[in-house]
């Protein structure tokens, strides 16, 4: 295990420490005010310096995550709500979206709001509103190195309709500066279910400023309005905030390696640091970037997906809407991984430029 730039072994590090926690671990409280109260959080270190917190009370997704005192996600002005506070109509789902570097979209809608006959379909879905059940952590050694893991289970159902289970495992290692999000999602119902899954991962102010570029194998773009194709030649780059401008989305399609792997990274190079975000395109074949400068709402949001965030009906028409049969499954993963050398940023870049030739 790596601290403070050293290698130790686990032996030298527990004669240097009486617990683990004054280095690395999970903490465990529950918020006891305002809209928060009773909601569950988990606050991760690596003693690398990264530092994140989850909420299990909120489909187990990231709310803030830092990397040696610097935070590197949004984090919008509704703060945490408790999802009793969740009104599932229209847009009403902005009211509780906290943001963070991670909020999950779905599990049978993502995007515009709309009506499927007696359902009615909200913006973005359910999902993120819903509690985990089962959660547990672990603080586990193998030979040396510390695994830190939270695990536990979202589900979306509904009498006469869908039966789906979200399984989800988030791992990080002491010293390191690594996120891994492993996701599978189980039809546990008797019916065909569509299924829509979109990771709303949000960057925020210091690394999100007017210094900043975003990295991307674009192969090619569509702009969702006529606004955003206004702009779509600088998608890549950022201004300071603007209280006049509106948000701009762009649709990217993007190139990969041969086994469907690739990634995008967002660099501050005034700070020093950068965040790369890697999947795999075979099971979240979708990019969407969402461009939001304004006045204290001030965010990147980087969307890999199933589906692009139109809606169920949109999806629907288009003949892109996923299904999943009874007992079926689908895996993802997404690492997060913080950028803080020249070395580890030149690298980056050099692997994303590189699936574009």
């Amino acid at each position: 295990m790596e601290v403070f730039n050293h290698n130790f072994t686990r032996q030298q590090i527990l004669r240097r420490i009486g617990h683990l926690s004054q280095i690395a671990g999970i903490k465990s409280y529950t918020f006891n005010s305002g809209q928060a109260k009773n909601v569950n959080a988990l606050d991760v270190k690596t003693g690398s310096g990264l530092y994140f917190t989850v909420i299990p009370d909120r489909a187990l997704d990231i709310a803030w995550l830092e990397y040696k005192g610097i935070p590197l996600a949004y984090f919008s002005k509704t703060g945490i709500r408790n999802p009793h506070f969740f009104i599932p109509r229209d847009h009403e789902w902005l009211r509780s979206f906290f943001g963070g570097m991670l909020t999950t979209c779905g599990l049978t809608q993502v995007g515009i709001p709309g009506e499927d006959g007696r359902w009615h379909l909200n913006l973005h879905g359910r999902i993120s509103n819903t509690p985990a059940e089962n959660y547990s952590i672990s603080e586990e050694w193998e030979n040396d190195n510390l695994i830190l893991t939270i695990r536990g289970q979202i589900r979306e159902s509904v009498i006469t309709g869908e039966n789906l289970l979200l399984s989800r495992q988030i791992t990080t290692q002491g010293g390191k500066n690594t996120i891994v999000i492993e996701d599978t999602v189980e039809n546990s119902g008797f019916n065909i279910t569509p299924l829509m899954i979109l990771y709303h991962l949000n960057i925020g102010f210091p690394l999100l400023s007017e210094h900043s570029t975003l990295y991307a194998p674009v192969a090619s773009t569509t702009p969702r309005d006529d606004y955003s194709e206004l702009h779509i030649s600088d998608f890549e780059k950022f201004k300071k905030p603007d209280r006049d401008v509106k948000g701009q989305i762009f649709f990217h399609k993007l190139s990969s390696e041969h086994n469907g792997d690739t990634a995008v990274a967002v660099v501050n190079p005034k700070i020093g640091l950068g965040l790369r975000i890697s999947f795999n395109l075979n099971d979240l074949p979708y990019f969407t970037q969402w461009k939001l400068l304004q006045e204290q709402d001030y965010v990147l949001g980087l969307e890999p997906g199933n589906n692009i965030p139109m809606g169920r009906n949109y999806a629907s028409e288009k003949g892109t809407l996923e299904y999943l049969h009874p007992g079926e499954t689908r895996h993802y993963r997404i690492n997060l991984t913080i950028l803080e050398t020249q070395k580890e940023i030149d690298e980056a870049i050099s692997y994303i430029n590189s699936m574009n030739k």
